[in-house]
C-alpha cells in the first residue's frame, strides 16, 4: 500500500515538471492543501492496515496501525472507538483510559448509535452502572436501539436490587413501545421480588388467559405463594400446572424449591435426581444441583446417592463436560482409586474429544493394564486433534513397541522429532528420546539409539529409565564399560532398591569380570524381586556369575529357575545341558 501512495506522488510530480513553462507559472501551488491530502492518506493507509489486521486478530498491531493513525488525526471517531475496542480486549490500556477514548468517539460522533451502544456495555461490564445508566437513557430515545436501551437498563436495575427504577423503566418502556409479554412477565417478576403479590398476580393471571399453553407463569405463582408461606396454595397450583402439562420442566424445579422450603429431605433428593437426569433441562441449572448434592451429602449417610445418580447418568448422552468433571473432583476429594474415575474419563472424552486431560488419563490407565492396543489408539486419535503435543508421539510410539510393532513404533517416534523444540517440558523430551532409542536397539540401528539415549541424558541426566537401559545395551555390546558403570551407578543412587537396575550394574561388573563383586549385587537384587515372572533374566545372570566362580549346583539352579519363569533366553537350554556359561 506504500508502494502504491508513493507512485501516485511521483506521478503527480512528473505530471507538473512537464506541464509548459508558462502553465506552471500561473498556478499558484497551495501547500496547506497539499499537505492536507497527503495527512489524509495517512491516516488512510494505517486505518485500512488496521482493519485488516483486526480480521487476521492481530490486536497488538491493530492497536499500534491505530495510534500511529491517530497521532495524524487525533480526534477521527473511528480510529477512537476501535482503540477503545482493541484495548478493551486485550487490556493494554487502563480502563480511564479506554473509557476516555470511548467518550470522545461518542462525542465526535453523535449520531453514531454504535459507537454509544458500545460506550454503555463497556462501563455496564467494568460495573460502572451510574456511567451506564445516562447512556441508555439517552440512547433509548432511538427507536431502532429502543429495546436493547431498555432491556440493558433493566439489567441495570436488577443487579442493583432497584425495584422502584426498574418498575418506571418497564412502564416507558412499555409506554414507547405498547404492552408485549416480555414487559409484562418482567413486571410480574418484579412485583414478586418487592413482595407487591397482589399486583403481580394480576399481571400473571392476565399472562396466563393470554398463553394457555406456557406452564411457565402458573408455575412462577406457585413459587411466589410459596415466598408467601402459604405453602398449601403453592402445591395446589403446581399440581394444576402439572396435570395440564406433565412433562413440564418449570414444574419439575418448582419441586426442588418446594420440597427444599418445607425441609422433605427425602423427597428433595428425588426431586433433584429427576432435574439432573433431565436431558432436557439446562445444563446450567443440572450442574449446579448436582454441584449442591455434593456438597450437601459428601460425608453424611446418604453419600452414596451421588454414586447412585452418576451410574445412572453414564446411561445418558451429554453435551455439556461440566457434570462428569464435578464428579471427578468429587471423586479426587475422596482420594479414590485410579479406576473410579474412568467412567467419568470416558464420558468427557466422548462429550469432548479434544478434553487432553481425559485423554491423557485414559491413556495411562490403558499402560498400567497393559491394554497397549487401545492405549496407542489413543494417542493416534489425539494426535489428529493436537498434532504438535509430543506426548502422543511418546506415549503412542511406546504402546506400539511394546506390541512389537517396531516400524509402526519408529516411525511414529520419527514423526514426534518435528515437536521436540516446542515441548518445553524437558522430562517429557527426555522419556520421548529414551523410548525411541529402545526402539531403535530394538530393531538394530545401534549407533543411532546411542545418538537419541545421548539426547534424552541432555534434557534430563536423571532419567532412569534411559540410564540403565543405556548402560545394559553398552555392557551387552561390551563398549564403554566405564561409561556403562557410570550410569548404573547412578540409577542405584536414585532407586537403590530396585532389582532390575542392580541386575543392570551386577551384569556391567560381571562382563569387567569382577564375578564376585557381581554376585554380591546380583543376590541383592534377587531378594528384592516382587514378581518372579517378571525376573526370569535375573535368574539366568545369577546362574552364568555363579558358573564363572566356579559354583557349578547354584548356576544351574539359578538356570532351571529361568527356564521355569518362562525365559525366552536362547542359549538357557545349553547352558544347563553344558554347564557352562554361553554368550548370546
Amino acid at each position: 500500500m506504500r508502494t502504491i501512495a508513493t507512485i501516485i506522488l511521483l506521478t503527480s510530480l512528473l505530471s507538473s515538471t512537464f506541464q509548459p513553462a508558462f502553465a506552471r507559472k500561473a498556478k499558484k501551488l497551495n501547500k496547506t492543501s497539499a499537505i492536507a491530502t497527503l495527512d489524509d492518506e495517512k491516516f488512510n493507509l494505517y486505518y485500512l492496515e488496521s482493519v485488516l489486521q483486526r480480521e487476521k486478530g492481530n490486536l497488538t498491531a491493530q492497536f499500534n496501525l491505530l495510534r500511529r493513525a491517530l497521532e495524524i488525526k487525533p480526534n477521527a471517531p473511528e480510529a477512537l472507538f476501535d482503540l477503545a475496542e482493541v484495548a478493551s480486549q486485550s487490556e493494554i490500556l487502563e480502563p480511564e483510559q479506554i473509557e476516555a477514548l470511548y467518550k470522545k468517539a461518542t462525542e465526535k460522533s453523535p449520531d453514531n448509535t454504535f459507537y454509544l451502544e458500545s460506550y454503555g456495555k463497556y462501563e455496564m461490564k467494568n460495573g460502572n452502572f451510574k456511567e451506564a445508566i445516562p447512556i441508555f437513557k439517552q440512547l433509548s430515545h432511538n427507536e431502532l436501539k429502543r429495546a436493547t436501551a431498555y432491556q440493558m437498563l433493566v439489567t441495570i436495575y436488577e443487579q442493583q436490587q432497584d425495584f422502584d427504577n426498574l418498575i418506571t423503566t418497564l412502564d416507558e418502556w412499555e409506554k414507547a413501545e405498547g404492552g408485549s409479554e416480555e414487559i409484562q412477565n418482567m413486571k410480574m417478576k418484579t412485583c414478586f421480588q418487592m413482595k407487591h403479590y397482589e399486583e403481580g398476580f394480576k399481571i400473571a393471571s392476565q399472562l396466563i388467559k393470554e398463553n394457555p399453553d406456557n406452564d411457565y407463569y402458573p408455575v412462577t405463582c406457585a413459587e411466589a405463594y410459596l415466598q408467601k408461606g402459604d405453602t398449601a396454595t403453592a402445591w395446589k397450583t403446581y399440581e394444576k400446572a402439572i396435570q395440564k402439562n406433565p412433562g413440564s420442566l418449570s414444574a419439575q424445579l418448582f419441586r426442588v424449591y418446594y420440597f427444599q422450603y418445607t425441609q422433605n429431605e427425602p423427597q428433595l433428593l428425588d426431586a433433584c435426581e429427576s432435574v439432573i437426569l433431565n436431558a432436557q433441562q439446562p445444563s446450567d441449572i443440572r450442574v449446579s444441583l448436582a454441584q449442591g448434592l455434593i456438597s450437601n451429602l459428601k460425608g453424611t449417610k446418604a453419600e452414596n446417592r451421588i454414586t447412585q445418580i452418576y451410574k445412572k447418568l453414564w446411561q445418558q448422552p451429554m453435551s455439556d463436560t461440566r457434570l462428569p468433571e464435578l464428579y471427578g473432583q468429587y471423586l479426587a476429594s475422596k482420594n479414590a482409586p485410579d479406576t473410579a474415575y474412568i467412567p467419568c474419563m470416558k464420558k468427557i472424552l466422548e462429550i469432548n474429544p479434544a478434553n487432553e486431560s481425559a485423554r491423557l488419563t485414559l491413556i495411562q490407565d490403558r499402560l498400567n493394564h497393559r491394554d497397549y492396543k487401545a492405549a496407542a489408539g489413543l494417542c493416534s486419535e489425539g494426535i489428529k486433534l493436537n498434532p504438535r503435543k509430543l506426548l502422543y508421539y511418546y506415549l503412542g510410539g511406546g504402546a506400539l513397541f511394546q506390541q512389537k510393532h517396531i516400524d509402526e513404533s519408529l516411525q511414529m517416534f520419527s514423526n514426534g522429532t518435528h515437536y521436540v523444540s516446542t515441548t518445553k517440558d524437558k522430562e517429557i523430551v527426555s522419556g520421548f528420546y529414551s523410548a525411541y532409542a529402545d526402539a531403535l536397539h530394538e530393531s538394530g540401528k545401534i549407533r543411532e539409539s546411542y545418538a537419541c539415549y545421548d539426547s534424552a541424558l541432555v534434557y534430563n541426566p536423571s532419567n532412569v529409565i534411559c540410564l540403565n537401559n543405556y548402560a545394559y545395551f553398552l555392557s551387552l555390546a561390551e563398549e564403554r564399560l566405564d561409561q556403562a558403570e557410570q550410569m548404573s551407578a547412578r540409577t542405584l543412587k536414585i532407586e537403590p532398591d530396585n532389582p532390575t537396575y542392580i541386575d543392570t550394574y551386577a551384569w556391567i561388573l560381571f562382563v569387567k569380570k569382577d564375578y564376585e563383586q557381581a554376585r554380591a549385587y546380583i543376590e541383592q537384587a534377587l531378594k528384592l524381586v516382587k514378581d518372579e515372572k517378571e525376573d526370569a533374566s535375573l535368574y539366568e545372570h545369577a546362574g552364568d556369575i555363579y558358573i564363572q566362580l566356579k559354583r557349578k549346583k547354584e548356576a544351574r539352579q539359578a538356570w532351571k529357575k529361568a527356564l521355569q519363569l518362562g525365559s525366552n533366553s536362547t542359549t538357557l537350554r545349553q547352558k544347563i545341558k553344558k554347564s557352562k556359561y554361553i554368550r548370546p
